[in-house]
C-alpha cells in the first residue's frame, strides 16, 4: 500500500521542457535544425580530406559548417575544443528560449548534466602528432588537458556561464544526451533541484570514421552521393554515418516553471534507463524491449497510449533489425515509427537530446517526420507503420529511444504541451 501510495504522487509530478538549443550539421539553432528536417535535407557531405586515406572506406560525414566561435571571450575559449563552443551556443539558445539569465542560474536551485563521447579527439592529435615529430615534450600546449579531459565540455559549459552550482557529466557514447536527461529528471523528482541544463556534444574526428569502419560498420557504399549514406531500416543501408553537434535542453520542476511564467514546451512523463549486461557492441532486443516497458510504467501508461516511436536507428544492418523487433515486441503492428538519422546521421552524445527535442516538435505539431531515405524496408523488418512521408497522428505520447554502445539502454516518454 506504501508502494502504490508513492507510485501515485510521483505520478503527479509533472517536469516541464521550457527550454531548447541545438548546433547540428542541418543547422545553428533550433529553428534551421527543425527546417531542415521538416523540409526532408540532408546534412551529410563528402569529406574531402578522407579519401586519400589508405585504408579508410567511409568518406561521408555530418560536419557543422560556418560555426562562428567569437561569441565566446577569447580568455575562456583557450581551453575549449569545438564541441565545448558548440554546446555554449547551444546552452545560449536554449537559456533565452526559457527566459533564463545566467544571473539565474546561480541564484536558483539547478543543476547541469552535460557530457560527451570522449575529450576532444583532435586536441588529442595535435598534441601526440607535436610530440612524435619533435620526439619532445617541449611545446605543449598547456590548455591540452582542458580540452581531453573525459568531462571537459562539462567544465567549459560552467567556466563559460560562469556556473557554481552542481555539475556531472554522463558518458554513455550514443545515449549520453539522452541519459542527461533522464538524470535530470531523477534529481529533480527526488527534490534535489528545480531546474536541470542536460544535453551533450561531440565533434566529428577521422579516428571515429575509421573505428567504425574498422568494425564494418559505417557506410560506405554512397560516398559519391553522401546525402544517401545514411538509411535507417532501407535494405541497402551499410552501416553509421558519423557526425557533429550539441544540444541542450532545460528540464524544470512545474512548481519552478509556474511560478517564472515560463512557456513549457512539452512534459517528459516517464524514463529509464538500463545495461544490457552481455552484449558490449550493441543491445539485445529483450534489453531494450524490457526498459521500453520500464518506461511506460514510470508514465503510468500502457503501449496502446503511445502513438509514435522515434527510433535510434543508427542505420547498421544488425542494430536497426534489433530494435525494431524490440518496438514492434512491446508495441504490436499499430505503432508509428522513424528515425532522424536519415538527414543528420549518428552524431552520438548529443543526437538524444536532439532527438528528443524533434519529438516534442512533432507531438506539438501532430505531424510526424518520416525516415529519410527509407525508401525500400528491409523485408525482414517486422511489420509496423515506418513513416516514409509527412504524417499526421493524433497522440498526445510519444517515446525517443537511444540504445548505446556497451548495451546502454535510454527510453523517453514525452507529452505534448499543455
Amino acid at each position: 500500500m506504501q508502494q502504490s501510495f508513492h507510485t501515485i504522487i510521483l505520478s503527479l509530478m509533472r517536469i516541464h521542457f521550457t527550454g531548447h538549443g541545438v548546433v547540428s550539421c542541418l543547422g545553428l539553432d533550433v529553428p534551421s535544425t527543425l527546417s531542415a528536417l521538416e523540409h526532408g535535407r540532408s546534412g551529410i557531405v563528402q569529406v574531402e580530406e578522407w579519401l586519400s586515406l589508405d585504408g579508410l572506406d567511409s568518406h561521408v560525414a555530418g560536419m557543422v559548417s560556418n560555426f562562428d566561435n567569437r561569441f565566446i571571450p577569447r580568455k575562456t575559449r583557450r581551453t575549449m575544443s569545438k564541441m565545448s563552443e558548440m554546446l555554449c551556443k547551444a546552452c545560449d539558445e536554449a537559456l533565452d528560449d526559457a527566459g533564463l539569465s545566467r544571473d539565474d542560474l546561480n541564484k536558483r536551485r539547478v543543476m547541469v548534466i552535460v557530457g560527451s563521447t570522449t575529450g576532444s579527439s583532435a586536441s588529442f592529435e595535435s598534441s601526440f602528432e607535436r610530440f612524435h615529430r619533435t620526439g619532445s615534450a617541449r611545446g605543449q600546449l598547456s590548455t591540452t588537458m582542458f580540452k581531453t579531459m573525459n568531462h571537459s565540455v562539462a567544465l567549459n559549459l560552467a567556466s563559460y556561464l560562469g556556473f557554481k552550482g552542481s555539475v556531472l557529466s554522463p558518458s554513455s557514447a550514443c545515449s549520453t544526451g539522452a541519459q542527461a536527461i533522464l538524470l535530470g529528471a531523477q534529481f529533480i523528482e527526488a527534490g534535489l533541484c528545480d531546474i536541470a541544463i542536460c544535453g551533450g556534444a561531440d565533434e566529428c574526428h577521422v579516428a571515429t570514421a575509421i573505428a567504425f569502419d574498422t568494425a564494418q560498420a559505417a557506410s560506405s557504399q554512397n560516398n559519391n552521393s553522401p546525402e544517401l549514406a545514411s538509411r535507417p531500416f532501407d535494405r541497402s543501408r551499410d552501416g553509421v554515418v558519423v557526425a557533429e553537434g550539441a544540444a541542450i535542453t532545460i528540464l524544470e520542476s512545474e512548481s519552478s516553471q509556474k511560478g517564472r511564467d515560463a512557456e513549457a514546451k512539452g512534459i517528459l512523463l516517464g524514463w529509464a534507463q538500463s545495461c544490457d549486461g552481455g552484449e558490449v557492441a550493441h543491445s539485445t532486443k529483450r534489453s531494450m524491449a524490457d526498459n521500453m516497458r520500464v518506461a511506460i510504467a514510470k508514465a503510468g501508461l500502457s503501449p496502446e497510449d503511445i502513438g509514435y516511436v522515434n527510433a535510434h536507428a543508427t542505420s547498421t544492418k544488425l542494430g536497426d533489425q534489433n530494435e525494431a523487433e524490440a518496438v514492434f515486441d512491446v508495441f504490436g503492428s499499430n505503432v508509428a515509427i522513424s528515425s532522424i538519422k536519415g538527414n543528420m546521421g549518428h552524431c552520438f552524445a548529443p543526437c538524444g537530446t536532439i532527438e528528443a527535442i524533434a519529438t516534442l516538435n512533432m507531438l506539438n505539431k501532430g505531424t510526424y517526420l518520416p525516415t529519410k531515405n527509407l525508401l525500400d524496408l528491409d523485408p525482414i523488418m517486422p511489420d509496423m507503420h515506418y513513416l516514409n512521408s509527412v504524417t499526421m497522428l493524433e497522440t498526445d505520447a510519444a517515446m525517443s529511444n537511444n540504445f548505446a554502445m556497451g548495451g546502454m539502454n535510454v527510453s523517453l516518454i514525452l507529452g505534448a504541451k499543455e
